[in-house]
């Protein structure tokens, strides 16, 4: 003990039972705030104690803790991955843990801040470099947990993802959560460490950044508002867009049988859509075999396609000469001939594609599935007469800057097929499905996505989900487009103004800037 009769600083940065008890609490009920159980609102305060621990712990402590409460959240949030073995889950929950050990460190190094404000938008910035950074190392990138994704039905906050992303708004949610814990550091009781600046002195900073922060929360969401209800309306031509759901089980292993049946079950599911529609989606491998050498199929497709004078976009898998093989979405013309056919580029880590599997052979042993397919050259848009539409498959819709590239090379809708059959029954759908408005808004463009389990949605640009079809439940659903051209600001700047903010502020965190404020004041039991 101090002569102050505290423990000296060394003891209370220790970590301790009660750190990592806070951890995992707040991790567990962070997975809570996303679909299905969907408490997003919680979001906005339920970071608290995972941050209030960061305060009390030095940086290799910090360490620690963003480990425990990155395995705590990730491991309930993707429960859904047990269905591949425990070992491949915890393998895959203990490198996502990484992301935010990495987090924790840095936040941990922002308490030598002496601002409150400072030290809370450090924290704000390090969480939205960790989602970054863990949704941008190339094949082994995701994106699933982001904090962004937890407002995917707060259509005022959603408005935000148009000029920063979905990142951005995982930032503003950091940023309120990192100053209401400096608020509450403020009023603990003493036997905390705190910042070097006088108890009442700190208070008073504290109160004033968490009710700025609150104040621009407030603005954002009335400004999203504002935007939402002066939305234009559709000022020239429309399409009138359908998406069919089947909800049959994991085409994995179909043989020539099942891919004949789902073929007959898509299609008379698509009788039942308006002979007015325009595009017709089917979602990814919808007809699971190689329709490039099935001409027969190819022929009911430019048939099916022919009658209802529509688009229609099948996924199916292409066999290329050299013994490749992809995951890949055709485009078929209301002249029922075939008008493109694009390759998915951006593969699943160990369940389509198995990362340096020709340096480390072993690896082959953790994928999930028996087919290894090989990646597209590049992403592109398939002509559908005047208009462009830029498809993506299944996991490349967890990647803004896929979406940034179709509207870069001219679509003016996004489509987006997806095969959520393998985790049918899980929490898997809805935490997927929930990701789509992002990247509406995020594009400011219309997004047909069609699933093979759910759930399939016709989105507009303002993240409003206008036409769906439950999960699990067999059906088609409809709705008038309007093909969009503009760039919105964040497909302009992409990430680069919120990278340069985080950057900064996250330096001057970490620098303890500014140096001093008010008269120097010691922590307690230094």
């Amino acid at each position: 003990m101090t002569a102050t009769g505290l423990p000296p600083v060394d003891a209370l940065l220790r970590l301790s039972w009660w750190k990592l008890g806070l951890a995992i609490a707040a991790g567990l009920v962070t997975a809570l705030c996303f679909p299905p159980a969907d408490f997003g609102a919680l979001t906005w305060i339920v970071l608290v104690p995972f941050f209030f621990a960061l305060t009390q712990v030095r940086p290799g402590g910090g360490f620690v803790l963003g480990f425990v409460f990155g395995f705590a959240f990730m491991g309930f949030y993707a429960g859904f991955m047990l269905i591949y073995g425990t070992l491949q889950w915890a393998a895959i929950m203990a490198f996502q843990a990484l992301f935010f050990a990495l987090f924790g460190l840095a936040a941990a190094a922002c308490n030598r801040a002496s601002h409150p404000a400072v030290r809370a938008l450090g924290v704000a910035a390090a969480w939205t470099l960790a989602e970054m950074f863990r949704g941008g190392i190339g094949g082994l990138g995701f994106t699933l947990g982001d904090l962004g994704y937890t407002q995917h039905d707060n259509l005022p906050i959603l408005q935000i993802a148009s000029m920063v992303g979905h990142y951005g708004i995982g930032f503003l949610i950091a940023a309120v959560n990192a100053t209401l814990t400096q608020a509450v550091l403020a009023v603990a009781p003493g036997v905390f460490a705190r910042s070097a600046v006088h108890p009442r002195l700190f208070a008073q900073l504290a109160a004033r950044t968490g009710l700025a922060t609150y104040v621009v929360a407030i603005l954002l969401y009335i400004w999203g508002a504002v935007v939402i209800r002066q939305a234009p309306q559709a000022s020239g031509e429309t399409l009138e867009a359908a998406v069919v759901q089947a909800a049959l089980r994991d085409s994995e292993g179909a043989t020539r049988r099942d891919a004949e049946a789902a073929l007959d079950t898509y299609a008379e599911l698509s009788e039942t859509i308006p002979d007015a529609v325009d595009i017709l989606v089917w979602p990814e491998v919808a007809v699971p075999a190689p329709l490039n050498e099935r001409p027969d199929m190819l022929q009911r497709l430019g048939d099916l396609a022919r009658d209802k004078s529509a688009w229609l976009v099948v996924g199916g898998y292409e066999f290329a000469a050299d013994g490749r093989v992809f995951n890949a979405l055709y485009a078929l013309s209301p002249e029922g001939e075939q008008a493109g056919i694009y390759r998915k580029v951006i593969l699943v880590p160990f369940g389509e594609s198995v990362p340096m599997r020709d340096r480390f052979p072993w690896l082959r042993r953790f994928a999930l599935r028996s087919v290894d397919f090989s990646p597209g050259e590049s992403h592109l848009v398939l002509r559908f007469g005047d208009y462009a539409a830029g498809p993506l498959i299944c996991f490349e819709g967890l990647f803004p800057g896929a979406v940034c590239a179709n509207a870069r090379l001219g679509a003016d809708f996004i489509v987006l097929a997806t095969s959520d059959a393998w985790a049918a029954g899980t929490s898997e759908i809805a935490q997927h499905s929930a990701t789509a408005a992002l990247r509406a808004v995020e594009s400011r463009r219309w997004v047909l996505r069609a699933g093979t389990w759910g759930e399939s949605q016709i989105i507009s640009p303002w993240g409003e989900v206008v036409a769906s079809v439950p999960a699990s439940q067999p059906g088609s659903a409809w709705a008038e487009i309007e093909p969009r051209r503009n760039l919105s600001f964040y497909h302009r700047y992409r990430d680069l103004p919120l990278l340069t903010l985080c950057a900064v502020l996250l330096i001057a965190a970490l620098m303890g800037l500014p140096g001093r404020i008010g008269p120097p004041v010691r922590p307690p039991g230094e």
